[in-house]
């Protein structure tokens, strides 16, 4: 064989390996090496924030279930809106995954009889950090994380994407994913309009609201479309401008709130102006005005005695507006199945934990307080004579209370009458109005005005241990 056909042979063979090797590091690097492209929308100690800065969701609404507005907010009918308009759109419910009662400024895309269809802002927003990262501005010359500036369009290259821990921290509201090993950093673009979409990214919605409350951070608000509607609403960079219960103010914000807390109050962090339309002083009820500023903290309870066959407290309330607990009461029984010990140690020093279901608490039956003859031996001895499945509560002639000073009350229950008097047990008492069913008055809804005492009573009717609490 001629020389240069093996140098031939051997090229191609060489070309060949080469080829596969090629396109093994291309599979290799494109698994290795992710690839994003977005804006700069904070920087904070070599930490970015950047993102997808203006993206869009469409919905579809009923006309009957929104409110169309123009620019200046006047209501204006369907047949003025075409397609590529722009409108604040006001939706009457939460019917829709936003916040209820709040008006968007949204893109038309297309409208019909019936329905409108719009866009509406959505955010999208990562971090990552620059230290170890080559940086270059768009000429391609090495520049330090400090020059670059909000409003960069940056292409971000990291190693391993497909072993970015899945963890994520809250960004203005909105989940802000992490990205790790970043390596190189190249600035495409200073994007003007993006900038300025970046700089009124919260003024994107707004709510008109009546000022409830005024704090150092923040103001409690009351939607002025539906009293049910409560807020919290931090104050953006201005701070406070010397709001005053009673005023009605317009909210710009991004449109997000946080979910709803204990009390059923959700929070606006993310404000971008807040105005104030009039200072006529609004009148507030006091039930909505107390879930801002009345709170367990401020509520003390003490239990003067307890035994087997009824209980007094103390309540201290040093609220303004005070609550009003329902002149009812409630007995339970635990009938839960408990092991004689929680865990087992064995010889080599591990130790098991005994399975447990956890609490069963079934309702006492009450003896009727009209009916003066009915022993208290009826209702006691036998659990199952004992357990209930009805929520009747005929416990108010069995209470008593006695006012001490304008912030305490002595309440003394004697539920031998309509309990008697109680067998050995663990049992739960619950005061005030708990609702249809009231153990499960946890989920019955939040800050309701109850206080509960579970106690334990030995096999000589007297009482080992109990614990209180205020309100769920």
């Amino acid at each position: 064989m001629k020389k240069r056909t093996k140098i031939i042979i051997i090229v191609s063979i060489l070309l060949v390996f080469a080829i596969i090797g090629i396109f093994s590091l291309v599979i290799y690097l494109d698994r290795k090496i992710g690839v994003h492209t977005f804006t700069i929308a904070e920087i904070s100690d070599k930490l970015i924030y950047a993102g997808n800065v203006f993206g869009g969701a469409n919905y579809s609404y009923d006309f009957d279930d929104i409110i169309l507005q123009d620019e200046n907010f006047n209501e204006i009918d369907k047949s003025s809106v075409t397609s590529g308009s722009y409108v604040y759109l006001y939706l009457k419910e939460d019917t829709y995954n936003f916040y209820g009662n709040t008006t968007y400024f949204c893109k038309v895309n297309s409208i019909d009889n019936n329905k409108i269809n719009v866009e509406m802002p959505e955010w999208e927003f990562y971090s990552f950090f620059t230290e170890n990262a080559r940086i270059k501005d768009i000429n391609g010359n090495k520049i330090d994380s400090s020059n670059l500036k909000v409003g960069d369009t940056i292409k971000v290259i990291n190693i391993n994407p497909k072993y970015t821990p899945d963890i994520a921290q809250t960004y203005e509201g909105s989940y802000c994913s992490s990205i790790y090993d970043v390596k190189s950093i190249k600035v495409i673009k200073t994007d003007e309009e993006t900038k300025e979409k970046l700089a009124n990214r919260n003024m994107l919605a707004i709510k008109t609201a009546i000022v409830a409350g005024v704090n150092d951070d923040y103001l409690c608000v009351v939607d002025s479309h539906n009293q049910n509607s409560l807020y919290n609403v931090y104050y953006p960079a201005e701070g406070n401008r010397d709001f005053e219960i009673g005023q009605e103010i317009k909210i710009y914000f991004n449109g997000k709130s946080t979910s709803t807390s204990r009390n059923g109050i959700s929070e606006l962090r993310n404000v971008g102006k807040i105005e104030i339309i009039d200072n006529a002083n609004h009148l507030i009820p006091d039930e909505i005005l107390k879930k801002f500023n009345t709170n367990y903290n401020n509520v003390e309870v003490s239990i003067n005695n307890l035994t087997n066959a009824g209980l007094t407290l103390t309540i201290t309330d040093k609220n303004d507006i005070k609550y009003k607990f329902a002149s009812k009461f409630y007995l339970s029984k635990n009938v839960a199945e408990k092991p004689d010990k929680n865990s087992v140690e064995y010889n080599d020093g591990s130790i098991a934990i005994l399975p447990y279901d956890g609490d069963k608490w079934q309702l006492l039956y009450q003896t009727p307080n009209d009916s003066e003859n009915t022993t208290a031996t009826e209702n006691s001895g036998n659990t199952e004579n004992a357990i209930a499945t009805e929520t009747s509560n005929n416990t108010e002639n069995s209470i008593a209370t006695e006012t001490i000073d304008e912030n305490s009350t002595r309440w003394t229950f004697d539920w031998s009458k309509v309990y008697g008097t109680l067998e050995s047990g663990e049992y739960r008492f619950v005061m005030g109005d708990a609702g249809n069913d009231p153990n499960s008055f946890l989920t019955n809804g939040y800050d309701k005005e109850i206080v509960s005492v579970k106690f334990t009573i030995d096999d000589n009717g007297q009482v080992t241990d109990y614990e209180v609490n205020k309100g769920y």
